[in-house]
């Protein structure tokens, strides 16, 4: 286990399973399906899986980071990310399981080689900011779990592991506290009892908002409605900003 809490062989190894379950979904989708709206406004369901397979091409340059030291950007200037998912999303399906097998398994096997001194490397994701290599397996699994909700396959937030949601509830959470474009609420974890906050710090809690973790997690990054929650004092669930 590392200080940041992560231990990158075991979330390998979970990233490949979680990559094997998304890859089942897939080919089981007839090519109208392929074709057909995922949960992601725009994106049909072969957005969704062309976006993880650049995703996996993106992550690998910044395994090359962390491991030669040389600053290698996850994806290409301006529009070159978006204009990838668009131009792979028209290919065949079995082009689109493929490619995102193959890149995938590029993405495993640069993790698995990763040395001690690589994943205490700094990188940078797209918005600049610098984080701790040896969160990249974390963010590839982050990627996938949710993203095989938004395939709209029947794979939903009941199917995220425990552990994941807990700590992806805690994190998403977090990064709501502080700001001022949310409601000020409280957030209650029905499974664990915990309550966390998000919005603005100095207003005080408008309401509690009660449910199942997976519930809150997937009504905070905007995957649901927010079926399953409550109020306290009863009412609407309030509008939320983008996650990310």
């Amino acid at each position: 286990m590392t200080t940041d809490g992560f231990d990158p062989a075991a979330l390998v190894d979970e990233v490949a399973a979680a990559t094997q379950q998304v890859l089942d979904s897939a080919e089981r989708l007839t090519p109208d399906r392929m074709a057909g709206a995922s949960l992601l406004p725009g994106w049909s369901r072969a957005h969704v899986l062309t976006h993880l397979a650049r995703n996996a091409d993106g992550l690998c340059n910044l395994v090359r980071w962390a491991a030669t030291g040389v600053p290698t950007p996850m994806y290409g200037p301006g529009g070159a990310r978006d204009a990838a998912i668009e131009a792979g999303a028209g290919r065949p399906p079995a082009q689109i399981l493929a490619d995102l097998r193959t890149a995938s398994a590029r993405l495993e096997d640069a993790l698995a080689s990763m040395s001690a001194a690589a994943w205490g490397a700094k990188v940078a994701g797209p918005d600049g900011r610098e984080f701790a290599a040896v969160q990249l397996p974390y963010r590839r699994l982050r990627e996938i779990y949710i993203h095989h909700v938004d395939l709209y396959a029947g794979w939903t937030p009941a199917h995220w592991p425990g552990d994941f949601a807990t700590r992806e509830l805690f994190e998403v959470a977090a990064s709501f506290r502080g700001r001022p474009d949310t409601v000020a609420l409280l957030l209650h974890d029905e499974d664990s009892g915990r309550r966390l906050t998000i919005g603005p710090e100095e207003q005080p809690p408008l309401a509690t908002v009660s449910g199942r973790r997976r519930t809150l997690l997937a009504w905070l990054i905007g995957r649901t409605g927010g079926d399953g929650l409550v109020m306290d004092p009863p009412g609407a669930l309030p509008p939320l900003p983008a996650w990310m």
